[in-house]
């Protein structure tokens, strides 16, 4: 599959770009095409300007597709074509070049004055350092009136699939972006499969769960186990290639009577729960069978503090997770923090509204 990505300059570009490299997608920009062709000419410090002026010159040149064929050929060259991302469509003629390769366009934006702070904060050379250099810079991208030669984001914008606004959080764009993925991926796979009907009449059950549903539904299962009798949370643990190697639920360590031990969750510590128990995730690792560097982690509720020790000790990468409630307190902040800093992923699913049945009958 091949995406191509449009939209505002310091809009978000880049971080969708790092989520499909990240899926084992190839990626290539058109303004790299630009900065080498700045480069042949012995331009080294150029500017936005330069760049704006040397792509329109080739577009005009060769045609308003021209960049993203030479990207094309780029990614030909090294042989990845499969599934590529192109950053940086500006011109129509760059979006009816892609889609000649069936490309899918996704344009992203958000408001001006955080455009404005991020691109400040990255600092590349070629970006202007005011408000006023940006708001030049801005209308030139825009290419209201513009030449079929020049940059025309409004249009590609306009001409996009999918759109994406990153008006809130980091986290919460991610999310918007695992979303739109899980939607492509799964139609383009609709539209391009070989049906079973082209081999016999009997087609392939549709309804399937999807990666995410499943490891997640696991972890819920699994937290039916918990005696507990005000929250029940389930954990588990996921390789890279998709095996389960450890579960587990909220509960009382081995031994320990869940008859005598406290449930309550209110009054003398010690006469509490939470002297004594141990959580889902701690479980799930304990349980685990093999080592777990690079895994994935899923589990309902965001970790405490203390499993965020854990998580981070053994290896695990990646923490999917469905609630986030008790985002305020204390206990939750430090695992942010702990987690920021460790590289570890967070992703939040979205799955409201959906469900899975059990049926013992067989």
């Amino acid at each position: 599959m091949i995406i191509g990505l449009t939209g505002t300059k310091a809009s978000g570009k880049g971080i969708l770009s790092e989520i499909l490299k990240e899926k084992g997608f190839a990626y290539s920009s058109t303004s790299d095409r630009v900065r080498e062709e700045a480069i042949e000419r012995g331009i080294k410090n150029h500017t936005i300007n330069d760049l704006q002026d040397i792509g329109n010159e080739l577009r005009e040149k060769y045609g308003p597709g021209i960049l993203a064929k030479k990207t094309m050929e780029k990614l030909q060259e090294k042989g990845d074509v499969c599934d590529a991302v192109i950053d940086g469509i500006r011109n129509p003629g760059e979006i009816e070049e892609l889609r000649k390769q069936n490309a899918v366009i996704i344009a992203v934006d958000a408001p001006q004055n955080q455009r404005f702070d991020r691109l400040i904060e990255r600092a590349r050379a070629s970006d202007p350092t005011s408000w006023e250099g940006f708001l030049q810079m801005e209308e030139r991208d825009a290419g209201r009136g513009e030449n079929n030669s020049g940059q025309q984001t409004v249009k590609c914008m306009e001409m996009a699939d999918y759109r994406i606004i990153n008006d809130g959080t980091l986290e919460e764009l991610k999310t918007k972006i695992e979303y739109l993925l899980m939607k492509i991926l799964s139609k383009d796979k609709e539209e391009n499969k070989v049906t079973a009907n082209k081999i016999n009449k009997t087609e392939k059950r549709k309804s399937y769960l999807s990666w995410d549903e499943y490891f997640m539904g696991i972890a819920i299962l699994s937290s039916k186990r918990s005696k507990d009798p005000s929250t029940q949370v389930g954990a588990c643990i996921v390789t890279p290639n998709k095996k389960i190697v450890g579960t587990g639920y909220n509960g009382f360590p081995q031994g320990c009577s869940d008859d005598n031990l406290p449930w309550d969750r209110e009054g003398e510590f010690l006469k509490t729960k939470y002297p004594y128990v141990c959580h889902a995730e701690l479980n799930a690792i304990l349980n685990a069978t093999k080592n777990l560097e690079g895994c994935s982690i899923y589990v309902a509720l965001f970790p405490c503090n203390e499993c965020a020790k854990a998580i981070i000790q053994s290896g695990i990468k990646e923490i999917v997770y469905l609630s986030d409630k008790y985002a305020d307190t204390d206990a939750v902040k430090a695992s942010k923090t702990m987690f920021n800093q460790a590289g570890i992923k967070l992703r939040k699913l979205s799955l409201e509204g959906s469900s899975i049945e059990l049926n013992f009958k067989v």
